[in-house]
């Protein structure tokens, strides 16, 4: 399968050389700031006695974000605008189109990790069995787990991807570069079954166009689309139901099926039930935890599985680590089961783990 290149998937990382100008909200953030930069030994020069500037080489930034970090509070950092020049020139009028909060630049900086890991392709994929819960021999599918990797080779969970993304705003990047990463890697394994794939609705602007890319990887890697699922990742920022039902039709009519996932972590997400009609409803594994025998959490995940059979939409339930939840859910009419009980995710597709309750 081609491997896409370009700011599609990098974002653009921060210049290694130039001039950062600087305007800050008042005379005392200005004059604190500039107090740093003697500290950390940068030259600096104030123009019209507002604008800040220094030149940028190695070493500099990090030691600016050192002294930022100390000096100015993040409502400071938020109001004052940076601008990145190039060297040898001024800046200009249409330059201020590419002004950012220093907090956004800030961020940048501490994030430049993620640019460098997505601008060397250093992401892999780990892949968690999901089984028939009446019949856990029975494997269904794997759902397809984002890991970075550090140059030392040890593994980035994807809390820490995913929050440096947003800081940085390079979060359409990385949840493209992480569904053509499992597209790619479910490819080469060679697995029959059904394949979910994760992906964040914030990070997809207008559905037609950035998930065109994710489409033609699939049908370019010998994957059909009706074994591949899209799994809405929800998040705080998952606010706009308009859009979510745009990408769910576009999915759709392009042949794939849909699953929303943590459905019992809040109201949000039945709600988003109602709206979306899901192919699939994954529900939250804090809900399963302990279902048998903590009873609010079996009243209520009881009635999600009734509702769901209701509605006949095959349910998953997440986070299944003991016997005893896999009894109770089997007992109580989920469909399909996933959890550290019959695989934990790893970089090689494995079957289900068979243990002698799964055979008796």
């Amino acid at each position: 399968m081609p491997v896409r290149q370009g700011s599609e998937i990098s974002p653009a990382a921060i210049p290694a050389s130039g001039r950062l100008y600087l305007a800050l909200p008042l005379a005392h953030t200005r004059a604190n700031l500039c107090t740093g930069l003697t500290e950390a030994r940068i030259e600096y020069q104030i123009h019209d006695g507002e604008l800040v500037s220094f030149d940028v080489s190695p070493g500099v930034l990090e030691r600016f974000n050192g002294q930022a970090r100390r000096r100015l509070s993040s409502v400071e950092m938020q109001d004052a605008r940076s601008l990145f020049v190039a060297p040898g020139r001024e800046p200009k009028l249409a330059d201020l189109m590419r002004t950012h909060s220093l907090q956004r630049l800030i961020s940048r900086i501490e994030g430049q990790w993620l640019a460098d890991l997505l601008a060397d392709g250093r992401l892999t994929t780990h892949f968690q069995p999901i089984v028939d819960c009446g019949d856990p021999a029975n494997l269904f599918g794997y759902e397809c787990l984002l890991r970075g990797l550090q140059p030392s080779g040890e593994l980035i969970f994807p809390d820490r991807l995913y929050q440096t993304a947003r800081k940085t705003n390079s979060l359409r990047q990385l949840d493209l570069a992480a569904r053509l990463k499992a597209i790619g890697s479910a490819a080469r394994h060679q697995i029959a079954g059904h394949v979910f794939i994760n992906f964040d609705p914030t990070a997809i602007y207008d559905p037609s166009f950035c998930l065109q890319s994710t489409v033609e990887a699939i049908d370019e890697s010998g994957l059909s689309r009706e074994q591949c699922v899209f799994e809405v990742v929800q998040s705080d920022q998952t606010e706009d139901e308009r859009h979510l039902r745009r990408i769910f039709e576009y999915y759709r009519t392009a042949g794939f099926r849909m699953a929303l996932d943590d459905v019992g972590a809040g109201y949000s997400s039945l709600n988003l039930l109602s709206k979306l009609k899901p192919d699939f409803i994954k529900l939250d594994m804090d809900l399963i935890r302990d279902a048998d025998h903590d009873p609010v959490k079996a009243q209520i995940g009881g009635k999600l599985l009734k509702m769901a059979r209701g509605l006949e939409i095959p349910t998953i339930a997440e986070g299944v680590e003991t016997e005893a939840e896999w009894l109770w859910l089997r007992d109580h009419g989920a469909s399909f089961a996933q959890g550290y009980y019959f695989g934990r995710p790893a970089a090689t597709p494995s079957r289900p783990l068979l243990t002698a309750a799964f055979v008796d």
